[in-house]
């Protein structure tokens, strides 16, 4: 594993330039300070011989440590050959489902998928 070198002093000192900088932090992970002062978590890897990135969050609201975290955690994920990126847009459209079927149960209809709701779109 790669030298850690950011601390959190070095993050919150860090001032906004005319150009986004990163500010890396050892094995793809790296702070993104955009010119808006707006600063990102983003973790580049490799998978299936594509580089890819993804957001870990927002700093300050993400620390140091969970950025690290989670970039461990979507490490792993690579080595076990899942793609962080594909898991995050499942998770997305499983919350999207769910909030769905609430919406629907709540006005009085089937939920999505269900035996109701195929033979109501069949008689159709």
């Amino acid at each position: 594993m790669a030298k850690q070198k950011l601390t959190d002093t070095t993050l919150r000192n860090t001032k906004p330039e005319a150009k986004d900088k990163r500010l890396t932090d050892g094995d793809g992970l790296y702070l993104l300070v955009k010119s808006n002062g707006a600063k990102w978590w983003r973790f580049d890897y490799s998978f299936q011989g594509k580089r890819k990135t993804i957001s870990l969050g927002v700093y300050p609201t993400i620390g140091l440590a969970d950025a690290r975290r989670k970039a461990d955690e979507a490490r792993t994920n690579v080595a076990n050959d899942i793609d962080p990126s594909d898991t995050r847009k499942a998770i997305k459209a499983a919350q999207q489902l769910v909030a769905e079927n609430e919406k629907r149960l709540d006005a009085g209809l089937p939920i999505i998928n269900s035996f109701e709701h195929v033979a109501r779109e069949w008689e159709l």
